[in-house]
């Protein structure tokens, strides 16, 4: 139950079931499949590979659900960071994480340049921007590239990290708080058990998908493939 595997599983046996809801947006598990992984192929073009960190200053979107099983499936680390960071916050939390590249909503971009020249991992290639076309940032969707084609899944263990999530910072500047795989999948599991989430199940999730407590829902999601639907 490795969960660089799921996506493919539910692709060849979920293939024409509806995997994610979004606005005017339906995607079955193939169609998914095929998106998350011209992704994973774009992300290669710009030279990223496994254990590459990707910093996210995303809204809901399907940019979100994209990246989250990318990093599944071919080994990157997704940083989820609050849309809301301003300033310092935004420096320190995307050089701690030691972010190779950043993909931003449009109206995060003007906070954003204010400090980009602060970040020391990310080059000038690798600022991505979701919505409206932005100067000197790269619309996601040129991140993907069509290929022939499954690609297969990255070599991965449950010690590979999968993300990292800062805390609030109330006692002190916020913290990576590092998740592996091993850990993502015991989401997987144990949440679908306790909240008795099957394969026909349909999710409705509302809050932000960047803090942790998305993963709750998210999670069994990937492990179920049932059909989830994101506000």
């Amino acid at each position: 139950m490795a969960l660089n595997t799921l996506l493919d599983r539910h692709a060849t046996y979920r293939s024409g079931d509806l995997a994610i809801v979004f606005e005017d947006e339906r995607l079955t598990w193939a169609e998914l499949r095929d998106r998350v992984d011209d992704l994973i192929r774009g992300l290669h073009d710009i030279g990223l590979t496994t254990g590459d960190k990707i910093a996210m200053l995303l809204d809901n979107s399907m940019a979100v659900i994209e990246l989250y099983h990318a990093a599944a499936k071919g080994g990157f680390v997704v940083v989820p960071l609050s849309p809301l960071l301003r300033g310092r916050g935004l420096t320190t939390l995307i050089n701690d994480s030691e972010a190779a590249a950043v993909v931003a909503m449009d109206h995060v971009v003007p906070h954003l340049e204010a400090v980009r020249s602060d970040l020391v991992n990310v080059t000038n290639d690798r600022f991505f921007v979701v919505g409206d076309d932005a100067a000197g940032y790269r619309p996601f969707d040129d991140l993907h590239l069509d290929g022939d084609g499954v690609l297969p899944s990255a070599d991965l263990t449950d010690d590979d990290i999968y993300n990292i999530i800062y805390s609030s910072g109330t006692t002190g500047l916020p913290k990576g708080i590092v998740h592996t795989h091993g850990v993502r999948e015991a989401y997987c599991t144990g949440f679908a058990a306790s909240y008795r989430i099957a394969p026909d199940s349909v999710i409705i999730h509302s809050g932000s998908l960047v803090f942790n407590g998305s993963f709750l829902t998210v999670m069994p999601w990937f492990f179920t493939g049932c059909t989830f639907v994101l506000m």
